[in-house]
């Protein structure tokens, strides 16, 4: 019983003598502004584009966020829809904003073409802004719809192209 006693203190001395050595003031930390990725996180990185060019940052923002993306005709919340042809500074700046502003880590927000999809032959490829989560059914989208400050926020079903 002794000897355990004697271990037991002598364990807990040095526990004691090494947190020590690690329970130091941390430094104090600096805020600096974000920086912008140098790539993106898909499958080719690729450089970031210039800010000036929205159509480049936007095909940049869709080819990464398709990349991580598999298509197994889940459910989502379509946050925002812009035709092909308009302005894309408009739709990266509603883009981002809704990313800003609902994305985390059980919502990520991402930028799809509807050319991605299963979609109608004539659709020249409109920008979708969706939300992915857990959702089984369209049911569930709306409800989660309902819990966002979102203008427009409807189920839809990403189903791969055929």
């Amino acid at each position: 019983m002794t000897v355990a006693a004697v271990a037991l203190f002598f364990s807990a001395a040095m526990a004691a003598v090494v947190l020590s050595r690690f329970d130091r003031e941390p430094a104090a930390a600096s805020l600096a502004p974000a920086a912008r990725p140098d790539t993106g996180f898909g499958q080719r990185p690729e450089a970031y584009p210039d800010e000036a060019d929205p159509r480049a940052e936007l095909d940049f923002t869709h080819r990464d966020d398709l990349a991580g993306l598999n298509l197994t005709s889940q459910y989502a919340a379509e946050l925002a829809s812009a035709g092909a042809h308009a302005d894309a500074a408009t739709i990266l700046a509603e883009h981002q904003r809704l990313r800003r502003t609902l994305a985390s880590d059980e919502h990520p927000v991402i930028l799809l073409r509807s050319t991605d999809l299963d979609h109608p032959s004539g659709d020249a490829g409109t920008w979708l802004t969706v939300a992915l989560g857990d959702f089984p059914d369209p049911a569930a989208v709306t409800a989660w719809c309902a819990t966002v400050p979102a203008a427009h926020c409807v189920p839809r079903r990403l189903d791969p192209p055929r």
